[in-house]
């Protein structure tokens, strides 16, 4: 066995293995093919040594440069099997069995990447950066760099040799091709790499830590990194294969960009961005960091109503819309909830009319005119019968629609707030009315609108307020009561100004001032119930007159 070598010099943090050992062998005075040969020995090979070396390999590593053989194996790519990458299936003694690993998807394949700033500090080249889900640098800020401008080829493509014959130095070192010793002398710390948009910092911040290992958030729930990277690389693979639709060009800035690229690598069916992504770590950034802004979202509805304008660049197949998802990216199950929420009824309702013509070209419907639950005489002229929900139900969703037409209402749950409603009401009626839709997304357009002629221009906030006023007066109640209702108790006041408030303002039972900022129990439903039936048509027309109301 060979002697250990004379000088040792230990991977810095994080550096990979091929940088490390060319570092190596300049400080022996040795060409990086003299070292290679001393690896090689019975039961050691160079076979694989970036990605997952042999035992032996390390080992044999480890004793010539007489460091500790998990510090050799840190600069390979194995440190980010179980995260970023599955080297399931790898043999280093079956040269064919990469196959198996670069059939998933997004495998390291010849070259890296780079920042320059880095390179010029330090010296080392970073494993990390041979990741294709790495874009960008965080200390630097930087988007990196994947090919050499000068020779114009990506950068350490060694064919034949994991190991640079220009060692550690900081040019190029790729081969010419004009002999075995030209090789291109671009000085890598001179490239320039623009500056990295704060969005793809924040998305690469969390790839960094998943790549330590450590978990993170996905949709509010934690979940462990190689999910969320999973999660993370298979959405990112749809949102390329959807952007790349006609009509698709609005969906994100990087559009233009990809279809670009993917002239260039077109073939009979079209770039597998599953395969290989972009290769311009500034376009794969983008990409990515659209896709973690979805996985970031608290909740699945939130991120459900981001993805749905995506869904419906999906091209109509025979296998439908679901099978042509299915048929570009891995639908992992957050994946699965995600695109099953983003196409729910009411999902596709809520696009339809954010999206109808009119929206755009037409004077918005003011907030103010439109009321918090849809006035009876309206849902039965105009909406009875489009649904099996409830009436109180309906009119309460036809409100919510006509915010919807709002441009600046993007969600149900803005909508419930655009009219006064609590945030937590909208989703789920728009959700309840959707699922016992009876009529199509147009007609039902077509019936709010009609509704909404109907209102008048009136002023709901108004009105409401004007219930508010009574709801801090206590004279007009007792003379009501004395003319008109004897025997009523004082503390029916506020079961008045509730009646008031549902019949006259229009406003949800749970909004009501006349519960005075207390939650709505059952028992405060019940008595209000009571309490409306209980009143005639005489004492509901004088009550209907109180104060300003009309």
């Amino acid at each position: 066995m060979s002697r250990p070598l004379p000088v040792t010099i230990s991977p810095r943090p994080g550096e990979s293995i091929e940088s490390w050992l060319e570092h190596l062998a300049d400080a022996n005075g040795l060409t990086t093919a003299q070292l290679l040969t001393l690896v090689r020995v019975p039961g050691a090979g160079t076979r694989y040594l970036t990605l997952a070396p042999t035992h032996g390999t390390v080992t044999r590593l480890a004793a010539l440069a007489r460091v500790h053989p998990d510090a050799v194996a840190a600069g390979t790519l194995a440190t980010f099997d179980g995260t970023a990458l599955d080297l399931t299936g790898l043999d280093p003694g079956h040269r064919h069995s990469y196959r198996q690993v670069a059939a998933r998807g997004w495998a390291p394949a010849h070259g890296t990447q780079v920042c320059p700033a880095c390179l010029a500090q330090t010296g080392t080249w970073l494993v990390a950066w041979r990741l294709l889900l790495v874009t960008a640098c965080t200390r630097h800020h930087t988007v990196l760099a994947a090919a050499c401008p000068s020779c114009r080829r990506p950068l350490r493509d060694q064919q034949h040799s994991p190991l640079r014959a220009v060692g550690a130095a900081i040019t190029c070192g790729n081969p010419l091709g004009a002999g075995p010793t030209r090789q291109c002398q671009h000085d890598l710390t001179t490239i320039h790499t623009p500056p990295a948009d704060p969005d793809v910092l924040r998305t690469q911040t969390r790839i960094d830590t998943a790549l330590a290992g450590a978990g993170t958030t996905v949709l509010g729930t934690a979940v462990t990194a190689r999910d969320y990277l999973a999660d993370l690389r298979h959405l990112t693979t749809l949102l390329l294969h959807l952007a790349a639709q006609p009509g698709a060009a609005d969906l994100a800035h990087w559009t233009a960009a990809l279809t670009l690229e993917a002239a260039e690598r077109t073939g009979a069916r079209g770039p597998r961005w599953g395969l290989r992504p972009p290769t311009d770590p500034a376009l794969r950034g983008a990409a990515l960091a659209t896709a973690d802004a979805l996985l970031a979202c608290d909740t699945v509805d939130e991120a459900a109503t981001v993805l749905t304008p995506w869904l419906e660049a999906t091209p109509r197949t025979a296998d439908g819309t679901l099978g042509w998802l299915a048929g570009h990216t891995v639908m992992t199950p957050t994946l699965t909830r995600l695109v099953t929420a983003a196409r729910a009824p009411h999902r596709r309702l809520s696009r339809h009319l954010d999206t109808r013509p009119e929206n755009g070209t037409a004077v918005p419907t003011p907030l103010h005119t439109i009321p918090q639950v849809m006035p009876n005489r309206i849902y039965r002229d105009h909406l009875a019968g489009a649904f099996d929900s409830g009436e109180h139900t309906v009119r309460l969703f036809a409100s919510l629609c006509l915010a919807r037409t709002h441009p600046d209402v993007t969600t149900w749950a803005d909508a419930a707030i655009a009219v006064g409603l609590p945030a937590e009401l909208g989703a789920p009626t728009a959700r309840a009315c959707s699922a016992t839709m009876r009529i199509s997304n147009d007609e039902w357009a077509a019936r709010i609108r009609q509704a909404l002629a109907e209102l008048s221009g009136r002023d709901f906030r108004a009105l409401e307020a004007e219930v508010r006023i009574l709801q801090d007066q206590r004279g007009w109640f007792e003379a009501w009561a004395h003319h008109h209702r004897p025997g009523t108790r004082r503390t029916s006041r506020e079961l008045a100004v509730t009646w008031l408030w549902v019949n006259r303002a229009h406003g949800h039972l749970v909004t009501s001032p006349g519960w005075d900022g207390q939650p709505t129990t059952p028992d405060r439903r019940c008595a209000y119930r009571n309490f409306e039936t209980s009143l005639t048509r005489d004492q509901e027309r004088e009550l209907t007159r109180v104060g300003t109301l009309g």
